[in-house]
């Protein structure tokens, strides 16, 4: 065990090869598809702002903060008025494409105003909500003839992403994404009332 420890003092130190990173230009997204959050999460500083050792004044690193949570109004809320977001939570739902060209809704909000406002885009719409789940975010359909959707059932699950709140449409079971097609007609469905 001693020469194990001892051991590892041998190996290089390379936790601060990170100073060393090439800086890139952004990627361009092609023509057809969305990019949502433009803003890198962890952006790499350019290499007149990296730290070098330490400066004078400064304490060492300091973690960002995490988001603060915002209060809802209680019982004194009219019950048939619809919620209003918080300030910031007002993002305009996008209909894109994943990474592999499946369609989705993308609303940069937080996971309860888009369930709130997916529950009532849904009731807009010619889809019949059977069942939902809202603890695993999935709403449970049966879709009419005109979305080409065999069996007709299909599931709305609502994921929380980096960027908000992704909608997609899995199928029956919630084992796989439906088809492109039946994906998208669904999609458009919803998104014309949200």
């Amino acid at each position: 065990m001693a020469l194990a420890l001892a051991g590892c003092g041998l190996l290089p130190d390379s936790s601060l090869h990170y100073r060393d990173a090439e800086v890139i230009e952004p990627m361009t997204v092609p023509d057809g598809m969305v990019f949502i959050g433009e803003a890198p999460l962890y952006a790499v500083p350019r290499i007149d702002q990296r730290i070098v050792g330490v400066r004078e004044g400064e304490d060492g690193f300091k973690a960002p903060r995490p988001p603060q949570l915002v209060a809802v109004a209680g019982d004194d809320q009219d019950d048939d008025a619809a919620p209003t977001p918080p300030p910031g939570q007002q993002g305009q739902a996008v209909l894109g494409k994943d990474g592999s060209g499946y369609p989705i809704i993308m609303m940069p909000t937080s996971f309860a105003w888009a369930w709130e406002k997916v529950t009532q885009a849904l009731t807009q719409t010619d889809l019949r909500v059977t069942d939902r789940n809202r603890d695993q975010g999935v709403f449970f359909l049966t879709t009419p003839e005109r979305y080409q959707l065999q069996p007709p059932q299909a599931q709305l699950k609502l994921s929380h992403t980096t960027n908000g709140i992704q909608v997609a449409v899995l199928n029956g079971e919630g084992t796989a994404l439906a088809g492109k097609d039946s994906s998208l007609a669904i999609l458009e469905s919803v998104h014309r009332e949200l």
